[in-house]
């Protein structure tokens, strides 16, 4: 995986040190990352697993919207906590979101802890701490750590339509002591957002079902410029090749990001395949790829680029 051989140059107008995070930040790795863990579809009041209700690790940055196949729990699950892993490698031919796009690969491991205790019938807290490395596979001098918290409430509306509200968090860290103006170790961005989110799945007949989302997300960023209003939509139309085994996924998303600290405004899209294969009930593996395209009023960001990857997750019950 080689840079192309410009980026050495081009990369320069990034790196002064009030734009390296905003380079780190534009990259569209988590987005793309976290879009793709559908959960097979329920079949049982007791086979719920943490990737059936609002996703856990929900990133709050542009874009980074997951498209889940979750349906809302019909009944409580025999377990509320759950240890959540995940690696993924991910491969985006402008994965900076640059003009001068920079064509490089990245792996994320991850854990997650997850807990969905019931508050009644259908309400369900939802409460979440994650960590994941982000590495990329030859510009190391971009790499970082990131930590994230959500608390929410989560209320089953109908059998196929839920509502979720709560607050998260995200921190980033630098992990590399190779990025000017910047040290190991050192928070480069603190996000708070006060969040709402709608989702519904309709069957649309004995194999195919269409789940859609909307969030609305109010964001509290240091540094403050950081700070945004996103609207998201998704839309996920899904075939099951292979009820609860195999699945065939058409995803759309959307988002739209409203700076409240500058004079910027972001316009992303991507649409995609994904094939998702369930080894066991607690097992996924999903390949996904796409293209990304979209619009900023910053002229040195640009969305456009074909994206590929691949993910494996697996959760325990506590």
């Amino acid at each position: 995986m080689n840079f192309a051989p410009e980026f050495h140059v081009a990369a320069e107008k990034y790196l002064l040190p009030d734009n390296q995070v905003e380079l780190i930040q534009n990259n569209p790795t988590l987005r793309n990352l976290q879009a793709q863990t559908p959960a097979p579809n329920i079949t049982e009041p007791g086979n719920v697993t943490p990737n059936q209700l609002p996703c856990p690790n929900f990133d709050v940055d542009l874009g980074c919207l997951r498209i889940d196949g979750w349906v809302p729990p019909p009944a409580p699950p025999p377990k509320s906590v759950f240890l959540i892993f995940r690696t993924d490698y991910f491969r985006s031919s402008n994965v900076f979101s640059g003009v001068d796009p920079i064509d490089d690969g990245l792996f994320r491991p991850g854990v997650t802890l997850f807990a969905a205790p019931r508050l009644g019938p259908s309400t369900f807290l939802i409460a979440s701490a994650n960590g994941n490395l982000i590495r990329y596979s030859t510009e190391s001098r971009f790499n970082y750590n990131e930590l994230a918290f959500e608390v929410g409430i989560f209320q089953q509306l109908s059998p196929n339509m839920s509502l979720k509200f709560g607050w998260a968090n995200q921190q980033l860290f630098i992990a590399s002591d190779d990025l000017r103006g910047f040290s190991r170790g050192q928070r480069f961005l603190d996000d708070h957002g006060i969040r709402i989110e709608l989702s519904r799945r309709d069957q649309l007949g004995k194999r195919f079902a269409l789940t859609t989302y909307y969030q609305f997300r109010l964001g509290f960023a240091d540094p403050a410029d950081r700070s945004r209003v996103i609207n998201s939509l998704i839309a996920s139309l899904t075939y099951d090749i292979q009820p609860s085994i195999l699945q065939l996924g058409l995803d759309y998303q959307f988002a739209l990001a409203t700076f409240t600290q500058q004079k910027r405004e972001d316009q992303y899209q991507q649409i995609g395949l994904r094939l998702t294969y369930t080894a066991f009930r607690t097992t996924q593996i999903n390949l996904f790829a796409g293209y990304s395209f979209g619009r900023s009023s910053d002229r040195l960001v640009d969305f456009s680029g074909l994206v590929l990857g691949i993910t494996l997750g697996a959760n325990l019950a506590l």
